[in-house]
């Protein structure tokens, strides 16, 4: 777990560039997104606070660790099988703590060529640090239960880390 730690580490330590350009709540989420479209996983994790927990589809992943290594790829595969359309979205909070609530029409294709229809929702808390917003909690859902189902059947043959 330590080498874990310490390449993760790394990779949020090299990509800061993607951090650099989010100074509101709205641009670090969005840079998210892009990185996830991109693969760039240094990228995505620059953008998390280290404190993160994610809620998924009815799934956990409770630190910025097991997000990185049990999901962030899940996510990866998705954001380039599909186009995320912003239909609306709310950002609250002051300060330091913001939120944002988001909802996008997702269309495309499973790596199975199911296809992808759908809205999701999208919860994002961000807090600020040096600056600049880092997301603290994401929690995505969707009304389609097969989609949900596949994500959670992808997720549970994934081996724990």
């Amino acid at each position: 777990m330590k080498g874990t730690t310490i390449v993760l580490c790394s990779m949020l330590v090299a990509s800061g560039a993607a951090a650099q350009a989010t100074r509101t709540p709205a641009q670090a989420v969005d840079a998210f997104h892009a990185a996830l479209r991109n693969k760039d996983t240094g990228g995505a994790l620059s953008l998390l606070d280290r404190g993160l927990v994610v809620y998924e589809f009815g799934l956990v992943d409770a630190t910025v660790e097991a997000y990185a290594f049990r999901h962030l790829p899940f996510d990866m595969d998705v954001a380039v099988a599909t186009q995320w359309k912003l239909e609306s979205r709310r950002v609250g909070g002051e300060g330091d703590e913001r939120w944002l609530l988001s909802t996008y029409r997702v269309t495309g294709k499973q790596a199975d060529g199911t296809a992808i229809d759908q809205m999701t929702l999208e919860t994002a808390i961000l807090r600020r640090s040096g600056g600049l917003f880092r997301i603290v909690h994401l929690h995505w859902s969707t009304s389609d239960a097969a989609f949900q189902a596949r994500a959670q059947g992808q997720r549970s043959q994934e081996p724990a880390r």
